[in-house]
């Protein structure tokens, strides 16, 4: 039998206390050679355990839906796709499922924009939290961004006792602004739009006029009638 030198056992025991390392942490973590944590992950989960606190009020308070529609988020720089998320729209938050990990609220400072696709529509929605006009905060939508930028900010509200004099409703409110030069405006009806648009006042009227007979129609209602007549303004600063 060959006994072991004194610096071969201690590259024996080296080895072996090196190996003892490496099998327990990856007991701990769950982590193979080929299953690196990504960096940035752990932004995905610096949020908040999600409770559903609205149970009793009928409506629910979520954007378009309250089943997680597949969507992307951009936090610090970094994109995340295919998730699984709920945009509440009653406290403007935005909500996380993972299998691995609860239902968490996302940190709204992390958060740059976030996409949300339902059928074949997919919307963008951006942070505006550094926004100095302060006539809006938090996440809002963006319908159009040209030479001029169109974004409608949804929001839910309860309005109580609203059912049968017993149960309290979701109601939704929507408040579009239309980004014109450098200033954001808030535009709350259709004479607010055209009062905008002054400048080009004769073509306006004009385009409104001949794309009437196509059932075209400005409406408060259905905010995404804005856009055809801001793309058309700005395609008369293009020429």
């Amino acid at each position: 039998m060959i006994m072991a030198s004194g610096s071969n056992r201690k590259s024996i025991l080296f080895i072996f206390f090196f190996a003892f390392c490496s099998v327990n942490a990856f007991a701990e973590t769950g982590l193979g050679p080929e299953q690196e944590k990504r960096p940035g992950d752990q932004d995905m989960l610096n949020g908040r355990i999600w409770h559903n606190k609205y149970q009793k009020v009928f409506g629910h308070q979520f954007f378009l839906t309250n089943s997680f529609l597949i969507g992307s988020v951009t936090m610090n720089g970094r994109k995340y796709n295919n998730l699984d998320l709920l945009y509440d729209i009653a406290d403007d938050e935005l909500i996380l499922k993972s299998e691995s990990y609860p239902v968490i609220i996302l940190n709204k400072e992390m958060v740059d924009s976030f996409t949300l696709r339902n059928g074949e529509k997919v919307y963008k929605i951006i942070n505006k939290r550094t926004d100095t006009n302060a006539i809006h905060g938090g996440y809002i939508n963006v319908l159009y961004e040209g030479p001029s930028a169109f974004y409608v900010k949804y929001t839910k509200r309860i309005q109580p006792l609203a059912v049968d004099g017993r149960s309290d409703l979701f109601y939704q409110e929507t408040r579009m602004f239309v980004k014109h030069h450098t200033e954001m405006v808030r535009v709350e009806s259709k004479k607010d739009l055209l009062n905008l648009l002054k400048d080009k006042k004769k073509e306006i009227r004009g385009f409104i006029s001949n794309n009437r007979t196509n059932g075209y129609r400005l409406s408060v209602k259905e905010p995404e009638t804005f856009l055809p007549l801001l793309k058309y303004y700005d395609s008369l600063k293009n020429e």
